[in-house]
């Protein structure tokens, strides 16, 4: 998992004073044995001659006796200090090696516990580090980075390749910046990156730091924020120009009828005059299918909750939409898991989004294509959900558009009041649920829905919105 930390000479690592005191004292010692035998040895003759002349053949045996005396105390002197050194040299590498290890194992833990992914690699461009935070963010297993350069892992054109490369090679290094990352199986996330040089235990360039974070998530819940706080502001706005402009338009409409009837009743009714009456009464009904959409946006409205099959919700649609689908010349699909568990929801709200997304999937394929909707059974956290996605082969949707698509009144089509989304939201999190889109400009859309599964038996609930 790390990198080799170079060694340390065997040189470096003897502590040389204390050896030199240890070997101080045993000198101050031996010196002190030694005079201290000398003098014994000294008394000891004198008693022998008891104040006699010495003999001078003693002499050479005497002279001999203190030569070897010396020469074991020197010996003794020299074995005692290479033990003492070769010991205190052995406490001191094995003191210095458990403290390394227990460093190690302290930067091992907490590169392996910290909730952002750390990659390393060194000048070559071998990785060298890599925790399990970044094998998750990365999809990648250590096994398979670890070792090798990055230019062998990770393709030309792929995110990481192009962050590394600018920090390696051209020392660009980027803070905190989202970019869009597709892992091996093609589902696409994004993931917040910084890197920076490291520096080795010589103080020099060792390669780069890498720190990534899957943020997916989190951008997503940012986004559903936001369009929450929008939503909330306009509710009170909307109900109260749906309310106020509905009375006069009641009126217009009323009266439009009654002046209909009597320039017939008169015979005042020219051709061209039915024509404008007829244009006039079309968008006053166009106008009232706008209120009644700001009012559905707008009212706070009670939903009952009951155990729904998802299988049986989609055949009913499935069969609604066929005909249109056939005459738009596209191909309707569906798959659905076998034993999908039920939802607690609203059936009549949650065809509503259904049909409205399956509707805005048939606009988005003009000369045809396929729609195809799969509900299957997931589970995160221990909870249990189920997901209905809905695909099409359509133009797509620009980038800077799929994060607008639930703001009320923006609309991608010219025809369209930018409700529509707007209120499938608001459905959703009525049904404690998420919708989420994904979208590849001439490639499609993707329509992903997550519904709560139920948990309990059915009963009638009242939700208020």
């Amino acid at each position: 998992m790390f990198r080799p930390v170079p060694t340390a000479t065997f040189f470096r690592r003897i502590p040389y004073r204390l050896i030199a005191s240890v070997v101080f004292m045993l000198a101050l010692v031996v010196s002190v044995i030694l005079l201290f035998s000398l003098e014994q040895e000294k008394l000891l003759l004198q008693g022998l001659t008891q104040g006699k002349a010495v003999p001078t053949e003693l002499f050479p045996a005497l002279w001999r006796s203190r030569h070897d005396l010396i020469v074991v105390t020197l010996l003794v002197f020299l074995v005692s200090a290479i033990g003492i050194a070769a010991v205190i040299t052995f406490l001191h590498y094995d003191s210095t090696k458990r403290t390394l290890e227990e460093v190690k194992g302290l930067a091992r833990n907490i590169l392996q516990s910290i909730p952002t992914g750390v990659l390393t690699v060194n000048p070559s461009g071998v990785i060298t580090v890599i925790n399990p935070t970044a094998e998750a963010v990365l999809k990648r297993s250590a096994v398979d980075l670890l070792g090798n350069s990055y230019e062998s892992v990770f393709a030309e054109g792929e995110t990481i390749r192009a962050v590394l490369e600018g920090a390696l090679r051209h020392h660009q290094h980027v803070s905190q910046e989202d970019l869009p990352y597709e892992s091996q199986d093609r589902t696409p996330h994004t993931i917040r990156v910084s890197t920076a040089e490291l520096t080795g235990d010589d103080a020099e360039p060792a390669g780069v730091i890498l720190q990534a974070q899957d943020v997916t998530d989190w951008l997503a819940l940012e986004q559903r924020v936001r369009v929450a706080d929008k939503l909330a502001a306009l509710h009170t706005l909307s109900a109260g120009v749906a309310h106020e402009l509905r009375n006069p338009l009641s009126a217009m409409d009323l009266n439009l009828h009654l002046l209909e009837e009597d320039l017939k009743e008169s015979g005042a009714l020219a051709g061209q005059a039915t024509h404008y009456i007829h244009v006039v009464n079309a968008e006053c009904r166009r106008l009232t299918v706008i209120l009644d959409n700001f009012m559905k946006f707008a009212r706070p409205g009670s939903i009952g909750l009951h155990d729904l099959d998802v299988q049986k919700v989609i055949e009913h649609i499935m069969a609604l939409m066929q005909f249109e689908a056939e005459e738009r010349k596209v191909q309707l699909e569906q798959m659905v898991e076998e034993e999908l568990p039920l939802v607690l929801g609203d059936e009549t709200q949650i065809s509503q989004v259904l049909i409205n997304i399956i509707v805005n999937a048939f606009h988005a394929m003009p000369e045809g294509g396929r729609c195809r909707i799969v509900a299957e059974g997931r589970k995160t956290d221990e909870t249990r959900w189920v997901e209905i996605s809905v695909r099409d082969t359509g133009i797509g949707i620009k980038k800077e558009d799929v994060s607008r698509l639930f703001e009320p009144f923006y609309s991608t089509k010219s025809s369209g009041t930018g409700l529509g989304l707007a209120i499938a939201y608001r459905i959703m999190q009525d049904h404690g649920g998420t919708i989420q889109v994904s979208s590849v400009p001439g490639n499609g859309t993707t329509v992903v829905m997550m519904f709560p599964a139920a948990v309990r038996e059915a009963q009638p609930v009242v939700v208020m919105s």
